[in-house]
C-alpha cells in the first residue's frame, strides 16, 4: 500500500489530487486551481513570427575575412619577431654561484 502511494506521487495526477486523490482515481474538486492546465488559446505573450528582424546585410565578404586573417597573421608573425630580438638583446641573467660557507664558521 505504501509502495504504491509512494508511485502514485510520481504522477502528473498527483499535482492535482494529491497523494490519495492519485491512487483512488478520485477527480480534482471543481474550481480547484491545477497546476496543469490545457492551452486554451488565450495565451499572446509567445513570440510573433513576423516580427523577427530581416537577415543582417553588413556582413564581410570571403574576401574581406581573408584579409583580416592574412593581416592578423602578419602582426603575429611581426611580434614573434619582435619577442626574439627582446630575447636576443636581454639575456637572461646567470645563477650566481653558491656561496662557500663552512658549517659553525662565521664569514
Amino acid at each position: 500500500m505504501l509502495g504504491a502511494l509512494l508511485l502514485a506521487g510520481c504522477s502528473e495526477r498527483t499535482l492535482d489530487t494529491g497523494l490519495v486523490g492519485a491512487f483512488t482515481g478520485d477527480n480534482p474538486p471543481p474550481g480547484a486551481p491545477s497546476p496543469i492546465r490545457p492551452m486554451s488559446g488565450e495565451k499572446t505573450d509567445y513570440p510573433n513570427l513576423a516580427t523577427v528582424p530581416p537577415r543582417p546585410t553588413d556582413l564581410s565578404t570571403e574576401q574581406q575575412r581573408q584579409a583580416q586573417m592574412k593581416s592578423l597573421e602578419q602582426d603575429r608573425s611581426a611580434l614573434r619577431a619582435r619577442k626574439k630580438a627582446l630575447e636576443d638583446q636581454y639575456k637572461p641573467l646567470t645563477a650566481p654561484p653558491k656561496p662557500k660557507v663552512t658549517p659553525g664558521r662565521q664569514g
